[in-house]
């Protein structure tokens, strides 16, 4: 099978273009011109350069291609209008030109950040209502209707939090603060559920999708096998680390605050500071359930939080870089 995997260069497109370049697959990584492909000289992938916000400059890469990923997106930018360019424009784009190429199948990363979110523990399913409230989910959910309007077999995928090692630098900050400064500021008192997704876990999902079709059409829900509330999440980290972790209560209103604050910025100036949003998340639920990829596609995760906290410590002490 030919397969393209857009936002390659990113930290969930590396890695699957490393486990797809090791199997029967011919693998071909899109990437910006200016982008650092130093990560796939020991691959065997090929790089193809174009920009998805235009079409002719990536057409030539979608040729001979039978099945996409598309992993592409905006995740972390301040700005509005980077959001809408990077999740719905460039979505639309590739998805007039697979029409054009008979592309037979797309798999599009979404996000848990596409549902309501939850008042109390009940986790998400693939059912749950989508009420984003933030523009980065608006825009991916934008992205996943598009996907509705193109006559392209597709699959949609949602994770929480991926992380692991070569995680974004966004990511280090909250790994660093608990593993290296050993301490975990925490708003409200730490019961919140969250789900994780250790990037192997990830990555197996999604490369399993290749081979299975029995998926065509659907939404799934990825993450790791259990979902954790904060409190516990330092616990194991702690374990992890061999150090107490400090964990540092503040009042509730101060998640109320910075919603506020994020809400104030984004309507007055089209700016998102996704740390405000952060910090409305701890008194969020957000815990996954992954019972319905688990009995139609077979997804099984194998690496557990303890194990995966201890992988990234690992790297983190060794010198991490983005």
């Amino acid at each position: 099978m030919n397969i393209l995997i857009t936002g390659a260069t990113g930290f969930i497109g590396r890695n699957l273009a490393d486990a797809l370049s090791k199997t029967n697959h011919s693998v071909r990584c899109l990437a910006r011109e200016n982008a650092n492909v130093n990560y796939f000289r020991n691959m065997d992938v090929e790089i193809s350069y174009g920009d998805l916000l235009v079409k002719d400059s990536f057409s030539d890469s979608l040729e001979e291609i039978d099945l996409v990923y598309h992993l592409a997106g905006e995740v972390y930018s301040r700005k509005g209008d980077d959001y809408y360019k990077g999740n719905v424009l460039t979505t639309r784009n590739l998805l007039e030109v697979c029409k054009e190429k008979r592309i037979r199948r797309i798999i599009y990363m979404s996000t848990v950040g596409v549902y309501k979110p939850k008042p109390d523990k009940t986790l998400l399913t693939e059912e749950s209502f989508c009420e984003p409230i933030t523009y980065y989910g608006k825009t991916k959910l934008y992205g996943e209707q598009l996907l509705k309007k193109y006559d392209i077999p597709f699959v949609i995928v949602r994770a929480p939090v991926i992380y692991g090692p070569t995680q974004p630098a966004l990511i280090n900050k909250f790994f660093i603060d608990i593993l290296i400064k050993r301490k975990m500021y925490v708003i409200g008192d730490g019961s919140n559920l969250r789900s994780l997704c250790y990037i192997s876990n990830l990555v197996e999902g999604l490369a399993s999708l290749a081979e299975k079709q029995s998926g065509e059409g659907g939404i799934f829900l990825l993450s790791d096998n259990s979902s954790y509330t904060l409190n516990e999440i330092v616990t194991i980290a702690s374990k992890v680390s061999g150090q107490d972790i400090k964990t540092v209560y503040l009042p509730d209103i101060l998640a109320d605050i910075s919603w506020g604050l994020y809400n104030l910025m984004s309507k007055t100036f089209n700016l998102y500071f996704i740390e405000l949003y952060a910090a409305k998340t701890m008194k969020l639920n957000i815990g996954c359930d992954i019972g319905k990829a688990h009995n139609v596609i077979g997804y099984n995760p194998k690496i557990n939080l303890e194990t995966g906290l201890k992988r990234t410590l690992e790297w983190i002490n060794g010198g991490y870089h983005s």
